[in-house]
């Protein structure tokens, strides 16, 4: 039988001799071919072939061509039997324009090929344009012994070899993938051998390739998919500029099957190259689900699988999954969110690259992810926090019923976390000293208050630095209050924080909240001008620690349970004036991660929080009061966040590489606050505020600042 190297291919242009290198830019231009597959996108650029060998059966290669400087790993003259660069020689042409298609060095003159970094062992089978099947048999066996692992085969023939077909069972069996052009006869099915792609025993590691045009229509040449449309794609074919023999940077136009399989080619190196460990089948099949469907919708008889698509072909296939202890899970879409108590400690560990691993597409691959991404900050802003400080300063009382035992005041007004939704509450204040609370949406009148010393105001912005800053707006709570004697006060009481996701408060930022819960008890002794108070809390919460919502890859497994220690100062210094002091120290316990949580475990970890608030009333006008206060708010100390994720895969199993890192918990930069609020009542119905608010390293971040104003009138009808 003949076989023809050529496969129908016609020259149209001029051998494009040059004497000199080629001018700089011009690389990029002529590489028409790798550029419209995508090879020079970031991610295949940054493979290119590199520790890969192609070998390409064809008609010799000139071996000192500018374009393959470095690119030659061996060689094999299938006339000789020689083997050595030294046993190749190209004076046809064919295999020097097909080898440049497939790697050309990016060296700055004459062109680019799809693996530029590739290894090229050149394989001589071709003296002229026909040869025999013996020969083309011995150069698949040579490449085979080399394991190369991709092999280009840009020559046809109009019926089967019972003895090429056995060379490339030889070549499948040893794992190599084999890009076969598909002939230039237009005909309905493929040349062979590319037409071996269909049959069982190729288990898809032949593609057979066809060309097309310029603007992507089949080539009238290109023998098309028919019976083995399941294994073909089609590239670029029609007059591309490739290396040409003639001289060391002479270059030419070409078109046929045989310049649009050497792209393929080169692009398969360009994937294993960026995973070494992906066998044949499978860089055969990426290759196949990411091209880019031509023609019928779908795999059709004419253009296969579609156009090669380099670029898709690196990023990610099918479901994307993370490796944890428990295994591989689909990666979760819906992100943690992370509370100011931690933030701080968090970010800086993202900033240094704490929570980079790597996520697994379908066909196993690796690819580089900061899980820092599904951790995500939505603690409000200065903006948020002023609007919930005047709502809790500018509560209405709606409704005032009046008895020999007390008075019980229902009180009303939007919730803090600035929704539309109404929220308010019952309180009831005793002539014997006993009061109670039930509040929604609001803060309660007792549990978290100020002392109050002597005649002075209690101060009013002190909740920052306490526990409460775990509940958000939309908590509920119960609170008794009672006198022991003239002088000791018992407060006792609870709150309740149902699960929240997806809300928007005033500053369209999106809310989100655990399910918590908490049991408290205080003691307070008041003296003439000064006070002291003391409250421990049992705090509880469900899917979250420490105000973070903790979900899916950041999930805990249990209760995360707090134990909170508050004490307070108050201190007359006039009748109207107060100084007011907190100081906070919470701990949590260990906990450890749920079964597919990139968390390993969680150490005890310690919080502590002060303030410092001046109340003075009665400043412009009788009823006014100014509030300041200075302070850091709940800010963890100490404790650790273990991880164990993958970080990589090994370069010859694909197996994960999974990396413990521990995550210190104490903030480097705690936030520093400053607040201002001043309300004055208009009238029975209405009332003015001004409120300031300042935050240096704001949730303990540093270097962000945030700062606002706010002014606030409000009436009622």
């Amino acid at each position: 039988m003949v076989l023809s190297a050529l496969a129908g291919l016609s020259p149209v242009g001029g051998v494009l001799a040059q004497s000199v290198p080629l001018p700089t830019g011009q690389e990029l231009q002529w590489s028409s071919a790798a550029q419209r597959v995508g090879a020079f996108k970031p991610r295949p650029w940054s493979s290119r072939g590199k520790n890969v060998t192609i070998a390409v059966i064809d008609t010799g290669l000139r071996r000192d061509h500018i374009d393959f400087t470095g690119a030659i790993v061996g060689g094999f003259n299938a006339f000789t039997n020689q083997t050595g660069v030294g046993a190749v020689n190209d004076t046809v042409g064919h295999g020097t324009h097909v080898t440049s298609l497939a790697a050309a060095r990016a060296n700055g003159v004459g062109i680019v090929g799809t693996a530029s970094a590739a290894n090229i062992l050149p394989i001589q089978v071709f003296q002229g344009s026909t040869t025999s099947e013996l020969n083309v048999a011995r150069g698949i066996n040579y490449a085979t012994s080399q394991k190369a692992f991709v092999m280009n085969l840009s020559l046809g023939s109009s019926s089967m070899s019972p003895t090429i077909r056995t060379a490339l069972q030889g070549a499948q069996q040893a794992g190599l993938l084999m890009v076969i052009a598909a002939g230039n006869e237009g005909q309905a099915n493929p040349a062979w051998p590319a037409r071996h792609a269909s049959e069982a025993w190729a288990k898809g590691q032949i593609i057979a390739v066809g060309a097309v045009d310029a603007n992507n229509v089949i080539a009238n040449f290109s023998n098309r998919a028919g019976d083995a449309m399941n294994f073909y794609l089609v590239a670029p074919g029609v007059n591309l500029i490739g290396a040409f023999p003639t001289a060391t940077n002479a270059y030419a136009y070409m078109s046929g099957t045989s310049m649009a399989a050497p792209v393929v080619a080169g692009a398969a190196a360009v994937v294993k190259s960026a995973w070494p460990y992906l066998t044949a089948p499978k860089v055969a099949e990426i290759l196949f689900v990411t091209a880019t469907d031509l023609g019928a919708k779908g795999i059709d008889p004419i253009y296969g699988r579609g156009l090669l698509n380099l670029e898709k072909a690196l990023l990610p296939v099918g479901t994307v999954s993370t490796v944890s202890s428990a295994g591989t899970t689909p990666l979760a879409l819906a992100p943690s969110t992370s509370g100011a108590v931690t933030i701080g400690a968090k970010s800086l560990a993202a900033g240094q690259g704490a929570f980079e691993g790597v996520v697994f597409d379908a066909f196993g691959r690796d690819f580089n992810y900061d899980f820092a991404a599904q951790s995500r900050d939505v603690r409000p802003d200065a903006v948020s926090v002023l609007a919930g400080n005047l709502t809790n300063r500018m509560q209405k009382t709606v409704a005032k019923v009046t008895s020999l035992r007390g008075t019980l005041s229902l009180v009303a007004g939007p919730t803090t976390d600035g929704g539309d939704n109404l929220s308010g509450g019952l309180h009831f204040e005793g002539n014997d000293g006993q009061s109670w609370a039930l509040s929604l949406g609001q803060a309660s009148p007792i549990l978290g208050t100020a002392l109050k010393p002597g005649s002075a105001p209690a101060a009013r912005l002190m909740g920052f630095a306490d526990y409460s800053a775990l509940f958000e707006g939309n908590a509920a709570s119960v609170a008794g209050q009672t006198y022991l004697n003239d002088t000791l006060v018992v407060t006792f009481g609870a709150r309740l924080q149902a699960n929240q996701h997806n809300q928007r408060g005033l500053n369209w930022a999106p809310q989100a909240t655990s399910q918590a819960a908490s049991f408290e008890a205080g003691i307070s002794q008041n003296f003439e001008r000064i006070s002291f108070g003391a409250t421990i809390a049992a705090i509880q919460e469900e899917q979250g620690r420490l105000g973070d919502v903790s979900r899916d890859l950041f999930a805990l497994k249990g209760q995360a349970r707090t134990v909170s220690f508050q004490g307070d100062m108050a201190y007359e210094l006039a009748p109207k004036t107060s100084l007011s002091a907190r100081f906070t120290y919470a701990t949590t316990a260990g906990q450890e991660g749920s079964a597919a949580s990139l968390i390993a475990d969680m150490t005890t970890s310690e919080a502590t929080a002060f303030a410092i608030g001046l109340a003075q009333q009665d400043l412009f006008s009788q009823g006014d009061q100014l509030d300041l206060a200075f302070g850091t708010p709940l800010t963890s100390k100490s404790g650790a966040m273990n991880l164990f994720l993958a970080t990589g895969a090994d370069p010859e199993t694909g197996a994960p590489i999974m990396t413990r890192r521990s995550i210190h918990l104490a903030s480097k930069t705690p936030e520093q606050r400053f607040e201002a609020v001043y309300t004055r009542a208009l009238g029975d119905d209405s009332a003015l505020a001004f409120a300031l608010l300042s935050r240096t390293d704001a949730d303990g971040i540093a270097g962000k600042d945030d700062q606002a104003i706010m002014v606030r009138y409000q009436s009622s009808f």
